[in-house]
C-alpha cells in the first residue's frame, strides 16, 4: 500500500464525520503488506468490518462489491483504497456503496493512475475526472490526484451522502502537504519520474551494467 493512501485514510478518519459501522472493501492485503495495509488502527473505537470476495488476513465478511449484502442505508463509513482498479464494473459498485450508506454517510476512495499491472484482475487506471463521474450520485465530493498532474500516481476521492460544506483538499493536512511537495528535492524531471542526480547516476551505472552483461550473453551464445 502507497503511504499517500494511508496518511489520506487517517485524514479523512480525523476530519471528517466518521459514523459506525465502518466498512472497508477490499480489506484483504497483499502478500507481505499484512501490516502497512491493516487500516484498523485509524478507527480505533468503532466497529469495523473487513470485507473481501476472497477469506484471507484482515477479512471478517466475504462481500462482492457488486452486490453487497448489507441493507438500504445501514452503513455509516466506506473505505475503499486501491480496490477499485480490480473491480470488473465500478460503476456498479459505487450504485452498491451509494446504496448501503446511511444519509451523511462517507465513502474514502483511493486507486491509482501511474502504476504497472499488479495482482488480482487488474482492469482500471482512473484519472482524478473519472473519480470525480464515479462519485456523481454523492451530493458532496471531492476527487483529486497525487503527483504529476497529467499522469497522477493515484486518485483520492471523499463522497459523502448529504451536504457538507468545505470539503476541500486542504481539510486533509497529511495529503495536501504530501501533494504540495511531490517533486521537491528531485531535479531530474521526466515528467511523472522524478529523481535525485544519486538516483539518476545509480539507474544510469545500473542499466549500463545489465547492458553489458547482455551484451556477453549474446557474443557466448553466438561462439557456441
Amino acid at each position: 500500500m502507497r503511504p499517500t493512501v494511508r496518511i489520506f485514510v487517517q485524514d479523512a478518519a480525523e476530519n471528517l464525520p466518521i459514523a459506525d459501522p465502518v466498512v472497508e472493501i477490499g480489506s484483504r492485503p497483499a502478500e507481505g503488506q499484512e501490516q502497512e495495509a491493516n487500516l484498523r488502527s485509524y478507527f480505533a473505537g468503532h466497529t469495523y468490518i473487513g470485507c473481501d470476495v476472497v477469506a484471507g488476513p484482515n477479512v471478517d465478511q466475504i462481500e462482492d462489491i457488486h452486490a453487497l449484502s448489507f441493507a438500504d442505508a445501514s452503513v455509516g463509513t466506506i473505505v475503499c483504497v486501491e480496490t477499485l482498479e480490480h473491480v470488473a464494473d465500478p460503476h456498479r459498485g459505487m450504485r452498491e456503496i451509494y446504496r448501503v450508506l446511511k444519509p451523511g454517510g462517507v465513502v474514502i476512495l483511493t486507486s491509482v493512475m501511474f502504476l504497472t499491472i499488479h495482482e488480482h484482475p487488474d482492469y482500471w487506471r482512473f484519472t482524478p475526472e473519472g473519480f470525480a463521474l464515479l462519485l456523481e450520485p454523492f451530493e458532496t465530493s471531492l476527487a483529486f490526484g497525487f503527483g504529476y498532474d497529467l499522469l497522477p500516481e493515484g486518485v483520492h476521492g471523499i463522497g459523502i451522502k448529504g451536504s457538507f460544506p468545505g470539503l476541500t483538499r486542504d481539510r486533509f493536512p497529511r495529503i495536501d502537504d504530501a501533494c504540495r511537495r511531490w517533486g521537491t528535492g528531485m531535479p531530474i524531471d521526466i515528467g511523472p519520474i522524478r529523481m535525485t542526480i544519486p538516483h539518476l547516476w545509480r539507474f544510469a551505472v545500473r542499466s549500463t551494467m545489465d547492458a553489458g552483461r547482455r551484451g556477453v550473453d549474446r557474443v557466448r551464445k553466438r561462439s557456441q
